[in-house]
């Protein structure tokens, strides 16, 4: 039995995503695509937010009329994937930065969790879908105020 798993070159799902923070738990909604070493989120609920992972990471989010680009995340879903350890029928364990992140995979990816940097448990629900959507490029409104982070 092989501990490697075996990631499709594309991966597409809707997600649901909880943060539970001492009495609080928090819910977001929406879909991600993971496509040519790109990740594309794009938060539909409670507030929509787009996030592009490529040369560099930018975050739109049209409420508040912005766009933060920043550099490249040191967190790399496939390369997380692909050094996840198998620790049971379907359950992994990957490490990045010190960080335990545990996923369940059958086939798909069907959930993944760990705890941040500020002790919130997040819990991300992948649920496949057929959809034939792919990334979208970077497009903003011309009057869209950017902020550039190290």
């Amino acid at each position: 039995m092989s501990n490697a798993l075996n990631l499709p070159k594309e991966f597409k799902a809707k997600f649901t995503q909880y943060i539970y923070s001492k009495d609080k738990k928090l819910t977001y909604k929406g879909i991600v695509i993971l496509k040519n070493n790109e990740i594309y989120w794009k938060y539909t609920y409670p507030n929509i937010k787009e996030i592009w992972i490529k040369d560099k990471v930018y975050i739109y989010e049209p409420d508040l009329m912005q766009v933060t680009i920043s550099k490249k995340a040191k967190l790399n879903l496939f390369k997380i994937l692909k050094n996840a350890k198998k620790l049971d029928k379907n359950l992994y364990v990957a490490i990045n930065n010190k960080k335990e992140i545990y996923f369940i995979y059958d086939k798909t990816l069907k959930k993944a969790w760990y705890t941040d940097d500020i002790g919130n448990k997040v819990e991300i629900y992948f649920k496949k879908t057929n959809k034939n959507i792919s990334i979208p490029p970077l497009n903003f409104p011309k009057d869209i105020d950017i902020i550039y982070q190290n």
